[in-house]
């Protein structure tokens, strides 16, 4: 009777063990997404390392990576001469003191984070809702051309009185400005996860970045990728 009892056991809980094993392993994921940072949308790459450790928690690293970030220089504020100055110079028809320029930005980010991998269980094996959660940090740099205008040697303007006065001349300058800071970010999205073969899928999903810094900032991702289970 004991030994009737042990096998009927053991056939009850030897399918769950099997599969539970078979959803513990290693993943790698790589994909490409649309990112919109700072009122620009620029492509962004992105790579991740997980592991599940059942069918419905794991964890995660991924680093997320924009090349070029055509975003505005930060902190630049451009001093202009007041209204009444500017109609008193018109008359005269000279700028003195040219306003500076900031041109051709560009930059680049990465966030790095370790996430928390939730799977949603369905009734259909291929298709897999997941939420996740985490933290990180994030490199933001910026760059741009900062030009201004310096005096060279003066020539001279004749009134039609003939009476001659000093007209100023200027030679433009560019100057190459790099502005770069880190900060935490934290990550929250999700997606789902459509298998196509029995170790591979592809994956479409939407995160959010909140960076934590001097000026808090949201930057948003959505990308199609495809993830490699071991």
């Amino acid at each position: 009777m004991k030994t009737s009892v042990a096998v009927v056991l053991a056939l009850i809980c030897a399918p769950p063990a099997a599969k539970g094993q078979d959803d513990r392993g290693a993943s790698v994921g790589g994909s490409v997404s649309a990112t919109n940072m700072e009122s620009r949308t620029a492509l962004s790459f992105s790579g991740a390392f997980g592991y599940r450790f059942s069918r419905v928690v794991g964890l995660e690293i991924e680093t997320t990576v924009v090349p070029t970030l055509k975003s505005a220089f930060p902190g630049a504020t451009i001093q202009t001469a007041s209204a009444d100055v500017v109609s008193q110079l018109g008359a005269l028809g000279v700028a003195i003191f040219p306003t500076p320029t900031f041109t051709n930005p560009n930059g680049r980010a990465v966030f790095f984070s370790n996430n928390v991998r939730v799977t949603i269980p369905t009734a259909t094996p291929r298709l897999e809702p997941f939420f996740i959660a985490g933290g990180g940090i994030a490199s933001v740099r910026h760059t741009a051309d900062f030009g201004y205008q310096i005096p060279i040697p003066l020539s001279t303007l004749s009134l039609p009185t003939g009476v001659p006065i000093p007209f100023p001349q200027f030679r433009i300058v560019t100057q190459r400005v790099t502005s770069s800071f880190v900060d935490l970010a934290l990550t929250l999205g999700g997606g789902l996860s459509v298998r196509v073969a029995s170790q591979m899928s592809v994956d479409a999903d939407l995160r959010m970045f909140r960076l934590l810094g001097g000026q808090d900032q949201n930057v948003g991702r959505f990308g199609l990728g495809v993830r490699y289970r071991f």
